[in-house]
């Protein structure tokens, strides 16, 4: 039985589509095809449905679908405890992580990482949290660490930082020189945010809704796709933002920005999230025993 196969088979019935299963296994709709026809005439068996509903899996597949995926985790745990039985890990981890953990907190994590499993080739990609988790349930990456818990019963969310938002000015603004201030004060400043989607976004809804606003009743000039360019929009002058203070204190040594501690810091936590079914994996674990 090829592994290519059952992979092909679990992300269409995941998916409900061969195209999107495609571009999840970074391959071609008729490649991804051919894999779960080859499949069904192994077997003997029709696995898919593929009605004016869309595509579901038949009672057979669903089968299938169950076994191929205790298969595949079965394999990757192998894979890696191959690895523990010759005296240290071997093979891939892929983590993807939101901006602010993948840019000031993984590089610790995987450099220690690396020094105790240097046969380990280790991947890091970049992405808001929502895309992030995205790849996580595709099985494009294998952990992720992000700024949200995730509600799944399917994923393991567990904290392994602190971060706080804070306010963030240019230099030279009023806020700076004011001993104190009253939040809704906020509203006659332009306001640069990160884009839907971001972890720093949400956490910075939830701290406005606990002062009784909104992002609608805030002047919003911008909203830019990543912390660095929210940062240089406010050097520049563009309007003030809330951001992770891990962010924050460097661009403030530099002489970027001010923090303006006038207001309490809303504190946030970031997460380490992999899949329920992975953390007996070595790589997942010995990983997770660092970051903790």
């Amino acid at each position: 039985m090829n592994l290519k196969k059952l992979e092909a088979f679990i992300m269409v019935v995941e998916k409900n589509s061969f195209s999107e299963a495609a571009a999840a296994l970074k391959s071609s709709q008729p490649s991804v095809s051919l894999k779960i026809k080859s499949l069904e005439d192994g077997l003997g068996f029709e696995l898919l449905d593929r009605g004016a509903a869309g595509i579901r899996p038949t009672p057979a597949g669903m089968l299938v679908y169950t076994a191929a995926k205790d298969i595949a985790n079965r394999w990757r745990t192998l894979e890696d405890e191959l690895g523990e039985f010759q005296g240290t890990l071997t093979g891939t981890l892929t983590i993807g992580a939101s901006t602010i953990p993948g840019t000031y907190l993984l590089p610790g994590w995987v450099k220690k990482f690396r020094s105790l499993f240097p046969k380990v080739d280790v991947k890091i990609e970049i992405g808001d949290s929502k895309k992030v988790v995205e790849k996580l349930q595709n099985h494009q990456i294998d952990a992720a660490i992000i700024g949200m818990k995730v509600e799944s019963r399917l994923l393991q969310s567990n904290p392994v930082a602190v971060d706080s938002l804070v306010l963030v000015t240019p230099e030279d603004h009023p806020l700076v020189h004011t001993p104190s201030a009253d939040f809704s004060q906020l509203q006659q400043y332009d306001f640069v945010l990160r884009e839907e989607g971001s972890g720093t976004r949400k956490m910075m809804e939830r701290y406005l809704a606990e002062k009784g606003l909104s992002l609608k009743d805030l002047k919003v000039a911008v909203s830019i796709g990543s912390t660095e360019s929210v940062i240089a929009a406010v050097e520049a002058g563009l309007g003030i933002s809330f951001i992770s203070r891990l962010a924050a204190m460097p661009a403030e040594r530099a002489g970027r920005i001010k923090i303006v501690d006038t207001f309490e810091p809303y504190e946030r936590e970031f997460y380490l999230v992999t899949h329920s079914d992975a953390e007996n994996r070595p790589i997942i674990r010995q990983f997770s025993e660092i970051v903790d």
